[in-house]
Order: structure tokens, then sequence, then C-alpha cells
């Protein structure tokens, strides 16, 4: 069916195409005499000029279409290349950030280890303090005792 149909619609479209052809050369007939023209098939020489101007007009509006089209993809083109241009940017600017942060953490864990440290052996020292003070104090509780031992004696002598 569908077969069928392209047929009898390309005959129409050929019957129209025929209609406004203009022959350029006369024709001949079989005997190679050219063929009297019938004046009801005489040429409409006003519809085909007509014709050529609005193919004309169609050819340069579909050029326009095309040049405009041409520019505004140029246009995109372009402007997909600044706007990636300026993400790479953005990720470069993102990546240096993100080093330098790197960085000053690591710079920033080196000097919590070593206050760490300090406090560490400040509290060994404080320590050591403490014991030294607790043996001071000792020996000086036992010196007090021998020396009042000492002078008690003599006061009861």
């Amino acid at each position: 069916m569908i077969a069928q149909a392209a047929p009898a619609r390309t005959g129409v479209v050929r019957q129209d195409a025929q209609q406004n052809v203009v022959p350029l050369f006369a024709e001949h007939d079989a005997s190679g005499s050219p063929k009297a023209q019938d004046p009801a098939e005489e040429a409409d020489w006003p519809g085909a000029i007509q014709l050529v101007r609005d193919v004309g007009a169609r050819v340069r509006r579909a050029r326009e279409l095309a040049h405009d089209l041409t520019r505004q993809s140029q246009v995109l083109v372009q402007r997909s290349i600044t706007d990636a241009e300026a993400a790479e940017e953005r990720a470069r600017v993102a990546e240096a950030a993100a080093q330098s942060a790197m960085r000053r953490a690591a710079k920033s864990e080196k000097a919590a280890r070593l206050a760490e440290e300090r406090a560490r052996l400040a509290e060994e020292q404080m320590q050591a303090a403490k014991a030294s003070e607790a043996e001071a104090r000792l020996w000086l509780g036992r010196l007090y005792s021998c020396l009042r031992s000492e002078f008690d004696s003599l006061t009861l002598e």
C-alpha cells in the first residue's frame, strides 16, 4: 500500500516540476523537424522569472540561515572554550590552595608534636624537681631533728 502511494506522489511532483520548467531549446519530433508549440503550451516567461526569483530568495535565505547558524556555533564554541579555560584555572587555584593548606597542616602537626615533647620534658623536670624538693625537705627535717636533739642535750646538761 505504501509502495503504491509513493509513485503516485512522485508522479504529481514530476508533473508540477515539468510545468515549471521552461524549455531553452526547441524540441524535435521523430522526423527531426522542430515541434510546433501549442499556443496553450506557450512559455510562461513571467512565471519562470518569478520562479527563478523565488528560488534565488530561498537560496539567499538558506545561505543567511547557514551563516547565522555558523556564527552562533562559533560563539558557542568560543564560550565553551572560555568556560573550560576558566574552570581549569579555578581547578589550578583550588589545587594550589589545597597544597598550601596541606603544608600548613603538616607544619602545625610538627609544631604540636614539638609542643607535646616540650610539655613531656617539662613534666619530667617538674617530677624531678618535686622529688628533689621532697628529698631536701626530708634532709632538712633530719637536720632539724639532729640539731634539736643536740641543743636539747646542751641545755639539759
